[in-house]
């Protein structure tokens, strides 16, 4: 499990999570992200690590190897690439030993000597940013999950789009909050057409797939080859999970609903909380659904032409340290086909996955609402299911948005350079 879930689960019961705050002030990064500088106090020459002193009274020890292999002087590190000009397998040492170490700027920088004349330099900061241990093994940025649940809506960060496109300190506060709780609601979209494409241009660019090169039209069309394009219930699920990499983040901007106001209504569940929820009260059950994939089909015709995707996936996916980093679930793609391993428990994988189904539906843990024209939602697809209540469209009305997808690489990317646009420690 990662640090900052393990720290988070033990501090709180998760049957009685208490939310962070989901303030939209954009000052808050600034209060987050810019710490006292950390400062080197001391170093001690060790048989193979160097034991470095911090002026917060902490201490970390790095194996020699690791340093010398990130070292960042321009013969090892191009300075306009950022990456590395040599491998340390074939040119550095395994018990390669420093021959000297010195603080330097007043605890700013650390000088080592090696033993062939070489001189590394590293910024205090850089080494407290990448030091071993120091993040989770995800990519994620850096903050904390919130779980949420069926009290959410209220709670629920919100931005205003026009800010969004204006301000880089508001965006970079939208990309955290979709980070570490997957849900937010942007609002003042207004009505007009290509407003997700504007949006996404800000950040990079939309993902294509089998429906369409990028922003794509959420509308009923007859003898549609998705449900989620007809007017009945639309279940619980996350999208393309019948792809191998499945899509990261979904924008939903809505142009026109329909007039009845609890139909078209959408649903929302923090997947990532229900599966911890079900690793608490049944381990075996959850067990079973992160060890064994499940098959999930799509196969039709849109604007491209015809597709007939297949992918497996577990249906919790889980980190090699524990962390929770998807949840697969579309009962409505879910194909017949079964691994030959699970054959002699799926009985008990059948129960499991009841189990977590029915999870997903308590109102302890959904929220429902109608996303109304001029409103635009952004959820981490991985994370978050969605889905809708039944509607019908009656005389002149008709239901209407716009959707596109990005992967989480360029929105990850796009928050970081915006942190060093902005000047904020990582």
């Amino acid at each position: 499990m990662s640090s900052f879930l393990s720290k988070f689960c033990q501090t709180a019961r998760l049957h009685s999570l208490r939310f962070a705050s989901v303030a939209t002030n954009t000052n808050s990064l600034t209060q987050r992200f810019s710490s006292p500088t950390l400062r080197i106090t001391s170093v001690q020459l060790k048989e193979k690590e160097l034991s470095i002193q911090w002026n917060n009274s902490s201490t970390v020890d790095l194996p020699y190897v690791f340093l010398r292999d990130n070292c960042q002087e321009p013969e090892s590190f191009d300075q306009v690439a950022r990456q590395r000009l040599f491998n340390p397998a074939f040119t550095v040492d395994l018990n390669i030993r420093a021959t000297d170490a010195q603080v330097n700027e007043g605890g700013k920088q650390l000088t080592i000597t090696w033993p062939d004349g070489h001189h590394s330099r590293y910024k205090s900061t850089w080494l407290g940013r990448h030091c071993i241990g120091n993040t989770a093994m995800s990519g994620r940025l850096p903050v904390e999950t919130v779980y949420w649940g069926g009290d959410y809506y209220d709670k629920m960060p919100r931005f205003d789009y026009e800010m969004l496109l204006e301000d880089d300190r508001c965006l970079l506060e939208c990309l955290l909050k979709v980070e570490s709780h997957g849900l937010v609601l942007i609002e003042n979209v207004g009505t007009q057409l290509n407003q997700v494409k504007r949006f996404c241009d800000r950040i990079y660019y939309p993902k294509p797939c089998i429906y369409g090169k990028g922003v794509m039209k959420v509308e009923n069309k007859p003898n549609a080859s998705h449900i989620s394009l007809t007017g009945v219930e639309l279940p619980l699920h996350n999208d393309f999970v019948y792809y191998d990499y499945t899509s990261g983040l979904h924008i939903l901007h809505f142009i026109h609903q329909v007039s009845d106001p609890t139909a078209g209504a959408s649903q929302f569940c923090d997947g990532f909380h229900v599966a911890e929820v079900l690793r608490e009260r049944n381990r075996a059950a959850f067990d079973l659904l992160s060890q064994y994939p499940v098959q999930f089909v799509d196969a039709g015709c849109d604007v491209l032409g015809d597709y007939d995707t297949e992918a497996w996936h577990n249906t919790i996916s889980v980190s090699s340290n524990g962390e929770i980093t998807e949840v697969n679930y579309s009962n409505h793609s879910r194909g017949p086909h079964i691994p030959s391993t699970l054959m002699d428990k799926l009985y008990e994988w059948y129960a499991a996955y009841y189990e977590l189904s029915h999870l997903l539906y308590l109102p302890d843990y959904m929220i429902e609402f109608k996303i109304q024209p001029g409103q635009m939602v952004m959820l981490n697809n991985r994370r978050v299911l969605h889905g809708r209540s039944a509607f019908k469209v009656q005389g002149n009305e008709y239901r209407y948005g716009e959707i596109c997808y990005m992967d989480w690489d360029e929105i990850r990317s796009k928050a970081r350079v915006l942190m060093k646009k902005l000047s904020l420690t990582l």
